[in-house]
């Protein structure tokens, strides 16, 4: 704050400092209502979050999307909300993604390489695929 009063300019003071202009006047807000109290550190935020999937839930949606490979998101958002279920095909979409099974051919690749070591039965929807 000192160096931005001398130079008249905070944006050359923020850019000599290495520092974004957001911070510098988030930093001043804190120092001016709190003092130097303000300026410690904030506790650490805490790592779950009120929104987020439980774990059973990302499981039933990669056993769902493991069942029906050729199933779009809107789809096994569809069957999720039949078993009482509420998530969005969006929040699906990035379960699948983080899990590497995004696409359809992730899927079908992932079930492949589960029972590569064994004989299965192709269900008639598996066969319309292929």
């Amino acid at each position: 704050m000192d160096l931005a009063k001398e130079l008249g300019n905070v944006a050359e003071a923020c850019r000599q400092r290495g520092l974004d202009r957001t911070s510098f006047h988030e930093w001043k807000r804190r120092f001016q209502t709190q003092g130097f109290e303000g300026l410690k550190d904030l506790p650490p935020i805490h790592k779950s979050h009120p929104q987020t999937t439980p774990p059973a839930t990302v499981e039933r949606i990669r056993a769902l999307a493991l069942e029906h490979p050729a199933y779009g998101c809107n789809r096994l958002e569809a069957l999720l909300r039949l078993e009482g279920i509420a998530v969005s095909a969006i929040t699906i979409q990035k379960i699948l993604n983080a899990a590497a099974l995004g696409t359809r051919t992730d899927r079908w690749l992932a079930l492949e390489k589960a029972n590569a070591d064994r004989e299965i039965a192709i269900t008639p929807e598996q066969a319309a695929f292929i």
